[in-house]
């Protein structure tokens, strides 16, 4: 028995397919197949059961996972903390990656930033299943398992096309905002599950929401589809003749982003090499 045979193991568990864990694993879906049979005669018991649904875990199979899983992950964490120079894997939202981030590399540190999600909920389970290192989570403090530090707050800000009503004011209140067709990111994130929240509480619901993804909200703004709300840190970096920009009262619309990793080691190790927004 090795380690790429429980890999192969917790990757077909986790997917419940062959086919995307052999993606995942980049090798061949027989080949993973036959690695997988093997594995089952060396446990001697039947961990899976073959279906038209997909693999799915036998008793002895989901008794494995639950304790073998946590082994693995934890061997990882601590074989990375002994490589003698650390290669850390970095999640990162595209407007991060863009905007947010100096070069991470210094003498004992070198990034891979090549994992961007547009939605950054997504790093968690990429965390617990070792795909990457670290990552910038909003609004989730903590998660089990998982190291975690608070990096900082900020407001979102209204966008809107040159002469929108909301504009004449230097401040606007968010329910005077949520009058007017929103412009948002997919459904699944956080932005507009806030935003349709409070469009239950100003008893909005009949207000027209457009969602389109995230490179194509600023161009659906500027052609007066409606409004949307942009970090205010993203927001220093646009200059639209075509839009305006302006603060939102009382601070109702915020972020909070955490830095997360899978070992205190390589939080310690990104969170010094992070630059830190000045509040």
């Amino acid at each position: 028995m090795n380690l790429k045979s429980i890999e192969y193991f917790i990757a077909v568990a986790e997917y419940g397919s062959l086919t995307q864990a052999a993606h995942h694993l980049y090798i061949t879906q027989p080949a993973l197949s036959k690695q997988i049979k093997l594995f089952e005669i060396e446990i001697g018991h039947k961990l899976f059961v073959r279906s038209p649904n997909g693999m799915i875990l036998t008793e002895k199979g989901k008794n494995l996972l639950v304790d073998i899983q946590p082994l693995l992950y934890a061997l990882k964490r601590k074989m990375s903390e002994h490589i003698k120079t650390n290669m850390i894997r970095f999640g990162v939202s595209p407007f991060l990656a863009t905007y947010y981030l100096p070069e991470l590399e210094g003498p004992n540190i070198k990034i891979e930033l090549t994992v961007t999600r547009e939605e950054c909920f997504e790093f968690i389970q990429m965390l617990e299943l070792g795909e990457i290192d670290s990552a910038i989570v909003q609004d989730c403090p903590d998660h089990p398992n998982l190291f975690s530090r608070f990096l900082y707050e900020e407001e979102f800000q209204l966008v809107a096309p040159k002469g929108h009503p909301l504009t004449v004011k230097e401040t606007v209140e968010l329910r005077d905002c949520l009058k007017y067709p929103q412009v948002l990111p997919p459904n699944e994130s956080r932005l507009y599950n806030n935003i349709l929240s409070k469009l239950k509480e100003e008893g909005s619901l009949n207000n027209k929401i457009i969602s389109v993804p995230y490179q194509a909200i600023i161009d659906y703004v500027m052609k007066g589809y409606g409004i949307t709300y942009l970090p205010s840190l993203l927001v220093q970096h646009y200059s639209y003749r075509n839009l305006e920009f302006v603060n939102i009262k009382n601070k109702e619309l915020m972020r909070k982003l955490y830095l997360y990793a899978n070992s205190r080691h390589n939080l310690e190790l990104v969170y010094n090499h992070l630059e830190k927004p000045s509040s």
